[in-house]
């Protein structure tokens, strides 16, 4: 039995009051719902399935407690039902806690740490095992999920990088299989693979490291981009420290999660209702042209919430219309604020730094009270964005065009804030 009626709304209930914002700590509880469930759980379409596993990155400028909001769910819950990649499956240590949770034979993995796509992929062969709860007679079930928490998106995205597209493509889609050869002349297999990823990020940081054709090969359509534009709250000594009576309740109850196996279906009350939904695709279907690749994978996004949802609050595996609902809530919250999360995506090299400085200029300039900022602080910036001190005024002389400074006697003036 559990001990909270709803895993997702109880870690947000703890981080109430506190600098972390609502949306991140709700996302991070809905990451770590659909690890624990990870591809020994589904939803069945008419020539495939769908997983719960999810691609999340959280975007903020600096200082809004994006990464903070990583431990309560992962650092403190999830981490304590794994067994860490690479550690013998008979250490004591951490065999202790996965009995306790019941989860000796089929725990939770899990890395929290940099790490090359090429590494992961060896992590995950080392994770595969057969799942004899899923499989039958006639077909071996094989499951290598994991989940990976990076708290710096850069890290481990690489913009340059066709083989890391490609992998996050397969895992996210987690088919029955996954191979790939590798320049030395080995290859990787992967049985049963499965990501589920979180990552943090500032909105420059998001757009600088995404590969340019991340929307024509797919990835960016797999992301979940998560943005909070809010200000920076602050810190408080009255904040209390959060109970271990109310971690351990959690981690009794993404242990539960984690035992459950199996096809979501969905309430045969709820039936009709959700496949008018499908055949009115949504509505409203989101518009911004950034978004048209996503909108391609939207209904797979939403069942896999409504999975995380439906598992949060029950171990039925039955989606209900209630779930239904406050999956469209959450989901469309998350798509409102989207295309602020992909402003520059697409953009060129000159555009794309523009864009950068407009952020830097709005929050030094309009989070400090300000109408300017000298106009040698502005160029020192700007050259931590580019390769040479000789193309800095091509940058400042495209801002000035776009009526977004105004550069007089050695001080840069924020014209307006639409601009770029």
């Amino acid at each position: 039995m559990r001990k909270n009626t709803d895993f997702i709304n109880s870690c947000l209930d703890i981080t109430k009051g506190t600098p972390i914002p609502d949306k991140f700590s709700r996302w991070s509880a809905i990451s770590a719902v659909a690890g624990a469930l990870g591809r020994k759980c589904w939803f069945s379409m008419v020539n495939y399935d769908i997983r719960p596993n999810i691609f999340v990155v959280l975007i903020a400028p600096p200082g809004r407690n994006k990464s903070v909001s990583l431990i309560l769910p992962f650092s403190k819950v999830f981490s304590k039902l794994t067994t860490p990649v690479g550690t013998n499956e008979d250490h004591e240590e951490f065999n202790s806690g996965l009995i306790k949770y019941g989860l000796k034979n089929y725990p939770l993995h899990f890395i929290q740490d940099r790490i090359t796509p090429e590494k992961l992929a060896v992590e995950m062969q080392k994770v595969s095992r057969l799942d004899l709860r899923v499989g039958s007679i006639n077909e071996m079930f094989y499951d290598s999920s994991l989940t990976l928490v990076t708290s710096e998106f850069g890290t481990f995205m690489n913009r340059t990088s066709q083989y890391l597209q490609m992998f996050l493509t397969d895992m996210w889609d987690s088919k029955e299989s996954y191979s790939h050869q590798i320049k030395t002349g080995s290859s990787q297999f992967i049985k049963g693979p499965c990501l589920n990823w979180i990552a943090c990020a500032t909105p420059t940081q998001f757009v600088d490291n995404l590969p340019e054709d991340a929307a024509s090969q797919g990835l960016l359509s797999r992301m979940l981009p998560i943005y909070h534009e809010g200000t920076q709250i602050p810190q408080s000594l009255y904040n209390n420290k959060i109970d271990e009576d109310q971690i351990e309740n959690l981690r009794h109850d993404l242990s539960m999660i984690a035992r459950m196996y199996g096809e979501f279906t969905v309430d045969p009350e709820a039936k009709d209702l959700i496949e008018k939904d499908f055949k009115e695709y949504i509505e409203p279907v989101p518009t911004n042209p950034n978004m048209v690749e996503y909108n391609q994978r939207r209904v797979s996004h939403f069942l896999k919430i409504a999975m995380s949802i439906s598992a949060s609050r029950r171990g039925t595996r039955v989606i209900t219309w209630n779930d239904w609902l406050r999956t469209k809530e959450i989901m469309f919250d998350m798509e409102d604020d989207m295309p602020k999360a992909l402003e520059g995506f697409g953009m060129s090299k000159t555009g794309r730094i523009a864009h950068n400085m407009k952020e830097w200029l709005e929050t030094t300039v309009f989070n400090n009270n300000r109408s300017h900022v000298r106009l040698k602080l502005f160029k020192r910036q700007l050259l931590t964005k580019i390769m040479s001190p000789g193309e800095i005024p091509q940058y400042i002389q495209a801002m000035e065009d776009s009526g977004y400074i105004r550069v007089e006697s050695e001080l840069v003036f924020l014209c307006r804030k639409d601009a770029i």
